[in-house]
């Protein structure tokens, strides 16, 4: 797909005389920076993008309109990518062919009707529909070891040792992820998932806020609030090596100091 081609361009030369949005936007090119720009009215760049996605729906110029779509909404997508790459530690080809399956699904099916922010709603999707095959691909194989075990016992055919059941080493390391975080969520609440996503996932504010709706700047702040809260709080979090990974619930409490008295004094990232 490519926004560049003598079609796309075509397409875009009618789609602009007949809509008057694109009045500002003489090239694709133009549209794209504008869509994928921090400056810019978020409902002006959702209009923008509800009606790309009826004109995908409609099958007019699709090609031509999905590139659209798809470079307008890249810094979330890459972010998407990113993040689904660390979690899933497949190839990464593979996790580009889970992202295009699901962003076009759900391009192909959304009801614009019900959506309040348009481009939010893509990206978040897209990450939602991709980790949720990925887990269900995780649990169909565990259950085919299994069968293929039972299968191998009910026989009586010698086997050797049985195997133990083939989870990513990124599953672990997602679960002690999972299980730290919902023991902070009694004390961080609604900024429990920036905590997680700065602290522990290594995400930036950009991106850890843009997985959420929120400004980099506001991000950095709720992280802050936790943080200062988490280090009032110490004595509440039972000391337990949990996160093993990365050092356990010590290291954690330690890292934890060092964001508040540090970091937070210098003002962040």
């Amino acid at each position: 797909m490519s926004i560049r081609t003598a079609e796309a361009q075509r397409a875009y030369r009618v789609l602009r005389r007949n809509w008057e949005a694109l009045e500002d936007f003489e090239q694709p090119e133009a549209l794209v920076t504008f869509l994928t720009a921090r400056e810019g009215e978020p409902h002006v760049k959702d209009g923008l993008l509800a009606g790309l996605i009826m004109l995908v729906q409609m099958g007019a110029a699709a090609n031509a309109f999905v590139a659209l779509l798809w470079l307008g909404l890249w810094p979330g997508l890459d972010s998407v990518y990113r993040r689904c790459l660390r979690r899933m530690e497949s190839a990464p080809a593979e996790v580009v062919s889970s992202i295009a399956a699901s962003f076009m699904g759900l391009v192909a099916r959304v009801n614009l009707s019900s959506v309040q922010r348009v481009a939010a709603t893509l990206v978040l999707g897209t990450e939602r529909d991709v980790l949720k095959g990925w887990h269900k691909e995780l649990q169909a194989q565990r259950q085919r070891v299994r069968l293929g075990i039972l299968a191998e016992a009910d026989a009586r055919v010698p086997s050797g040792p049985w195997h133990v059941p083939f989870v990513p080493r990124a599953r672990s390391f997602n679960a002690e992820v999972e299980a730290l975080r919902a023991r902070l969520l009694p004390l961080t609440g609604e900024d429990t998932d920036l905590v997680v996503s700065v602290l522990l996932r290594e995400e930036d504010y950009v991106e850890a806020g843009e997985s959420l709706g929120l400004s980099p700047e506001t991000a950095r702040k709720r992280v802050q609030r936790a943080l200062s809260r988490l280090r009032k709080m110490k004595k509440k979090i039972p000391e337990k090596d949990f996160l093993s990974q990365i050092g356990g619930w010590g290291c954690f409490l330690e890292f934890v100091d060092f964001e508040t008295t540090g970091r937070t004094a210098g003002g962040g990232d």
